[in-house]
């Protein structure tokens, strides 16, 4: 999975950072990054970082993160159904909303600051992406 989301000598992520100054970091269990001697004891993530002001890159890598995993989750599903099997990874999570049915992706949004949610919401709902529970609460208790 992890060649699949940072690609071909880091093309994947490479591209995001590039197109949005944003920094793109694999992490959590899985990841082979390293935070001390061990991978952070978190589930497997794409962690987005931006400069503060610059919302508009933030939310277009966003937008590029989830297009990639959208795409990388579509391989898997047909990977899947060509061999007959089920997918894995519809248990309970922590943060955002798991998927729950074959169209859903296999991914969601987990921490985010509140600025970042401020900044995101509408990219995410164009995604048909939704923020952690206490975030949608904020978010839309901010915009009105």
């Amino acid at each position: 999975l992890n060649k699949k989301i940072i690609g071909h000598g880091g093309c994947c992520t490479r591209g995001i950072h590039d197109a949005t100054g944003t920094k793109i970091r694999l992490r959590g269990r899985g990841s082979g990054h390293l935070e001390g001697e061990h991978e952070a004891p978190a589930p497997l993530m794409l962690a987005i970082t931006g400069e503060k002001g610059k919302t508009a890159n933030f939310c277009r890598a966003i937008q590029m993160a989830a297009e990639l995993l959208r795409d990388i989750s579509k391989r898997f599903r047909s990977f899947c159904d060509q061999r007959g099997r089920q997918q894995r990874g519809k248990q309970q999570r922590s943060g955002g909303q798991p998927p729950t049915g074959p169209s859903d992706p296999l991914f969601w949004v987990g921490e985010i600051s509140a600025s970042g949610a401020g900044c995101a919401a509408s990219t995410l709902e164009d995604l048909s992406l939704s923020l952690p529970g206490a975030m949608q609460r904020s978010v839309h208790t901010a915009k009105h």
